[in-house]
C-alpha cells in the first residue's frame, strides 16, 4: 500500500520532470537497477560503465570507488570530467526539496553538479546540487561540498571550505 506522502512525492517528481508516470516509472527502477549494481560491482571500469548508462556524463580514466551514490532521480545532471577520483560512499545530488510542510519554502530545485579533470574526492564526500569543484582540487573525507571550489584547492569540513591553494 503506497502512503499518502509517497503519492504526493512521485506526483511532484513527475509533474516537475514533464514526464508520463509509467515512463518515469520504468526509467527510475532501470536507473536503481543498474545503480545497485554499480555499488558493488568489483572492477572500476565496469562500475563507470553501469554509471553511464544511467545517464551521468564520465571522461575518461575515471575511478569511481564501492557504494557511490549519484542523483536517482536526475543522473543526467551530473558531469565528471577526465581523470577524476571518486572515493568509496560519496554521495552526489543534482535536487533537492523540502519536507511536505516545508515546500512553499523550499520547492524542489534541479542544478547541474561537475567535478572538473583530476579532481580527487576522498571517501564519504556529499556534493549537493549546483556545485562545480574545479579542476585538480582535492575534498577531504566526509567534507560536504555546497558551494562550487575553484581550481588546484584542497578544501575539507562541514561545510567545505578551501583551507590551502595547491600548485599546479
Amino acid at each position: 500500500m503506497v502512503s499518502e506522502r509517497d503519492h504526493i512525492a512521485f506526483t511532484e517528481v513527475v509533474e516537475h520532470n514533464e514526464e508520463s508516470s509509467v515512463r518515469f516509472s520504468v526509467r527510475f527502477i532501470k536507473n536503481w537497477i543498474l545503480e545497485i549494481l554499480a555499488s558493488k560491482f568489483p572492477v572500476p571500469s565496469v562500475r563507470v560503465k553501469f554509471h553511464r548508462m544511467r545517464g551521468i556524463r564520465i571522461g575518461k580514466n575515471v575511478y569511481i570507488g564501492y557504494d557511490v551514490i549519484f542523483d536517482r532521480i536526475h543522473p543526467e545532471q551530473i558531469t565528471i570530467e577526465d581523470y577524476a577520483e571518486i572515493g568509496d560512499r560519496c554521495i552526489i545530488s543534482a535536487h533537492s526539496r523540502g519536507s511536505l510542510p516545508l515546500r512553499d519554502k523550499y520547492p524542489r530545485s534541479v542544478q547541474p553538479v561537475r567535478i572538473g579533470m583530476g579532481v580527487w574526492m576522498a571517501p564519504g564526500c556529499i556534493v549537493t546540487q549546483g556545485v562545480e569543484i574545479g579542476e585538480k582540487s582535492v575534498i577531504g573525507t566526509g567534507a560536504v561540498v555546497n558551494k562550487s571550489i575553484p581550481m588546484n584547492c584542497l578544501a575539507v569540513g562541514v561545510p567545505a571550505k578551501v583551507i590551502k591553494k595547491l600548485d599546479d
